[in-house]
């Protein structure tokens, strides 16, 4: 699995990464979906990846009180993720995905992830 660049969420244009030089803000990209039984669920687009021509978006949950203000979750380690495909327009439509399709994913974000913290600590023994 590659990720796809032109899409990559955290980049010098729209992040604000402490190892930076960018003057540019980064507001994670976030949307809502509606559930089957009517319940809105709000999420924040974690990463994407591209497997074999499909695109899947890592994302995070995220929970706001009445005011809009975001709570506090106290298990950031729970992810979900979404078969994008974008409609003529560059317009996402986002799928479940199913059992087979979650781990085969799962385990290219698993190995994302060790690669960032293992370039992380990398970059913290240089210091």
């Amino acid at each position: 699995m590659e990720e796809r660049d032109e899409l990559e969420l955290q980049n010098c244009e729209d992040c604000c990464d402490g190892d930076c030089d960018c003057n540019h803000e980064y507001e994670p990209e976030r949307f809502s979906v509606t559930d089957e039984e009517g319940v809105e669920h709000h999420f924040e687009i974690i990463y994407e990846l591209e497997d074999d021509g499909k695109f899947y978006w890592i994302t995070q949950e995220f929970f706001e009180d009445e005011d809009g203000e975001p709570i506090e979750d106290d298990d950031e380690s729970e992810y979900v993720v979404f078969r994008a495909e974008y409609s003529e327009n560059n317009d996402p439509v986002l799928y479940s995905v199913d059992d087979e399709e979650f781990e085969k994913v799962s385990a290219a974000w698993n190995k994302i992830v060790e690669e960032m913290l293992t370039q992380t600590d990398d970059t913290e023994e240089e210091e």
